[in-house]
C-alpha cells in the first residue's frame, strides 16, 4: 500500500460566485489549504488562512502541529493562497521558479508579499516520491499545481487552473486571468489526467463523474 495520502485541511471560497448569482464581493476570498504527505516529507500547500485557522484544522484533521510541516507550496503568488505562510517558519517554503521570477518583477513594491519571496525557493520537478510539480500557467504566468500519483490514481492540487465545482462543470476558466490560452489548455490538461481535482476554492472533486467533460 502507498504511503501517499492527500487531506484537505480547510475548504476554501471565492469572495464572489457568479454561478450563485453573486455580482458582487461578500465574503473574504481564501484557498482551499491542502496536506500531502509521502514519505519523510509533510507539505502544506497553498496556506491562506490565517494562522490560529491553519493551527487548528491543522491539528483536529490530523492531529499534526506546524513544527511537523518539511515544506509548503504556493501554487501562485495570491494573497488567498500565501497569507498563512508564516505559520510554518521552519518548513521549506517553495514555488514554481516561473512563479518566483514573475513576482520578483512585478510584486516588488508588496511588502508582504516581498517577504515571502526572499524565503521562497525553486521546486524541484519531484517534491517527494509520487509528488511532482506540474506547471498550469494561465491565471498567472508561473502558476503550478501539484501531481500527487499512486498506483490507483492522479490527485491534482490544482489551486486556480480550476477554481471551484461550479465553474468546473460550466467549463468557465475564471474571471482573472494573465493567459486565456494558457488557461484553458491547463484547465483540459488537469481533466485529461486527473482522477480527482482540489480546486482553489472548493472541496475535492472526483473527475471521472464529469464525464460529459472529458
Amino acid at each position: 500500500m502507498s504511503d501517499l495520502r492527500v487531506d484537505v485541511l480547510a475548504i476554501g471560497t471565492l469572495a464572489k460566485n457568479r454561478f450563485w448569482n453573486e455580482t458582487g464581493n461578500v465574503r473574504d476570498e481564501v484557498a482551499t489549504c491542502t496536506l500531502v504527505r509521502s514519505g519523510q516529507t509533510t507539505l502544506v500547500v497553498d496556506p491562506g488562512w490565517p494562522d490560529a485557522v491553519l493551527r487548528a484544522v491543522l491539528f483536529y484533521r490530523t492531529g499534526l502541529k506546524p513544527e511537523d510541516v518539511t515544506d509548503v507550496f504556493l501554487t501562485h503568488l495570491d494573497p488567498a493562497h500565501v497569507g498563512g505562510v508564516e505559520t510554518f517558519p521552519k518548513a521549506r517554503w517553495l514555488a514554481f521558479a516561473e512563479e518566483i521570477a514573475y513576482g520578483k518583477a512585478e510584486l516588488k513594491g508588496d511588502k508582504t508579499m516581498a517577504a515571502v519571496l526572499k524565503r521562497l525557493k525553486p521546486a524541484p520537478d519531484s517534491i517527494a516520491p509520487g509528488v511532482d510539480i506540474f506547471p498550469t500557467a494561465g491565471h498567472s504566468p508561473g502558476h503550478c499545481s501539484l501531481m500527487v500519483n499512486t498506483p490507483t490514481e492522479t490527485t491534482f492540487v490544482a489551486g486556480d487552473a480550476l477554481l471551484t465545482r461550479d465553474y468546473l462543470e460550466h467549463g468557465d476558466l475564471g474571471p482573472t486571468l494573465w493567459d486565456r490560452n494558457k488557461a484553458a489548455e491547463s484547465f483540459a490538461e488537469v481533466l485529461q489526467i486527473g482522477d480527482f481535482v482540489i480546486p482553489g476554492h472548493d472541496n475535492i472533486v472526483w473527475l471521472r463523474s464529469q464525464g460529459d467533460l472529458l
